[in-house]
């Protein structure tokens, strides 16, 4: 049987090929910013990602609270060059994936909130 980090980068790997080249990186993260599997680009500092994932999942739990307005469904940065997208995976990881610039935010959310879920199960 396959390892817990094998099922969740084949479960990554299933979503960067379900959305063609939208997606340029994912990783599931612990909530405390441990970087548990990535897929990310050669150029993108997996460790430093990962706490900022965990940061930004974190505070918008906050708002969310303090808002009155439910859980957190997940949180979406849009940049000049792309979009960074972190979603909640269970209880205590997320999912942080990188799209590039121009990606098909609907199919990639709805992608995204499979392998969330599916992360969470396996963790």
């Amino acid at each position: 049987m396959a390892s817990r980090q094998e099922q969740i980068a084949a479960v990554l790997d299933r979503l960067a090929t379900n959305t063609g080249n939208d997606v340029a990186g994912a990783a599931a993260v612990s909530m405390d910013g441990i970087v548990l599997v990535s897929k990310m680009a050669a150029d993108v500092n997996a460790d430093r990602m990962g706490a900022v994932a965990a940061t930004m999942m974190g505070v918008t739990r906050r708002v969310s609270g303090e808002l009155k307005i439910g859980a957190t469904e997940e949180t979406i940065i849009k940049a000049d060059n792309g979009l960074f997208m972190v979603l909640p995976a269970g209880d205590q990881s997320v999912l942080a994936v990188n799209l590039r610039q121009g990606a098909n935010l609907g199919l990639v959310r709805i992608e995204a909130r499979d392998a969330a879920k599916t992360i969470g199960g396996i963790l």
